[in-house]
């Protein structure tokens, strides 16, 4: 009895480690889905932990990563104290521009409030999610991204 109760707390363990990790933005290579914002560190960093983690959560095998069209140096501190307080795991990856092998690789590009380099743009996978909010804050930011996102996992769900 206290064997079976040992593994199914180790078993829940796991799987709550699972979903944390595919919360967070670690680049595995299996990336289909890319969120681009300006910068790479905000916008696309919430998208793609969101992405992650529902998408796990409803048992879907896509992922995704985040990119910038012009990637700054760090993450912004604002979108991962706002993730942390949500309760998702944080990435650690530095932001980094959308590459062609990410364009090629991906199924779904996603422009949150910028402009795609060109090789993305003309990909034939690329969308834009222009009405999330700039200078709002953190939860307008989250809110809007989390409606894009459950919307866009409906759809692969429907696939």
């Amino acid at each position: 009895m206290m064997k079976r109760r040992v593994r199914a707390g180790l078993s829940l363990t796991l799987m709550v480690i699972a979903l944390a990790r595919a919360g967070a933005a670690q680049d595995t290579g299996d990336e289909r889905v890319v969120f681009v914002c300006e910068h790479g560190a905000a916008k696309s960093v919430i998208a793609t932990a969101y992405f992650n983690k529902l998408a796990a959560e409803r048992g879907l095998p896509d992922r995704a990563t985040y990119r910038g069209a012009n990637p700054q140096a760090e993450l912004s501190v604002s979108a991962l104290k706002g993730l942390r307080e949500d309760g998702l795991a944080v990435p650690s990856a530095k932001p980094s521009p959308i590459t062609t092998g990410d364009v090629t690789k991906a199924t779904h590009i996603f422009a949150i409030g910028c402009s795609l380099p060109s090789h993305a743009a003309s990909s034939g996978k690329a969308e834009s999610w222009d009405d999330v909010p700039e200078d709002q804050g953190y939860a307008a930011q989250r809110d809007a991204i989390k409606k894009h996102v459950e919307r866009l996992l409906d759809q692969l769900q429907k696939r």
